[in-house]
């Protein structure tokens, strides 16, 4: 019996939209960059939490209509874009800003979270994990591409 991957999981338990741009987003993580970006379960007996890439984030999968589901991808990253010359519109930057993830006192030891700078500005209390997206619209999806574009390549840009 071969491996699940999150393609499968998507298709188990999103359906419409939810499916459909979690699929393009998988599918982006998988091809673009240059590099293979792993995507591995974060602890084998839960095929809801995958690991993106060495450095790129967490997505949680569950179909749920309760936080963080139906699905969320976290972007980790201090200094998003500060370390490559991508070329970044004000939109997509504007879309980053709008989805900072909180610091929500999960009881690591970060809390109360760090400040962190994207796209050259700078937020206090951000969660490690620096922005997050839950069930991205066609819009947002188009826009989160590019920014986990920037975030490849600032990990190769350090590699």
């Amino acid at each position: 019996m071969s491996e699940r991957k999150i393609e499968d999981v998507v298709r188990d338990v999103l359906k419409g939209d939810a499916q459909k741009n979690a699929l393009d987003l998988i599918a982006h993580l998988r091809t673009s960059g240059g590099k293979d970006f792993s995507i591995a379960k974060h602890n084998e007996s839960d095929e809801s939490l995958w690991l993106i890439g060495e450095g790129i984030g967490v997505m949680f999968v569950n179909g749920s209509d309760d936080f963080p589901g139906p699905w969320t991808l976290w972007v980790d990253g201090d200094n998003i874009g500060e370390h490559t010359a991508a070329d970044v519109d004000a939109h997509v930057k504007e879309v980053a800003w709008a989805n900072i993830a909180p610091c929500g006192s999960c009881g690591g030891q970060c809390s109360p979270g760090f400040r962190k700078r994207v796209f050259g500005k700078d937020f206090e209390n951000v969660c490690n994990s620096t922005l997050m997206f839950t069930n991205a619209d066609t819009d947002t999806l188009a826009c989160l591409k590019q920014i986990v574009d920037v975030r490849k390549a600032d990990i190769l840009g350090h590699e």
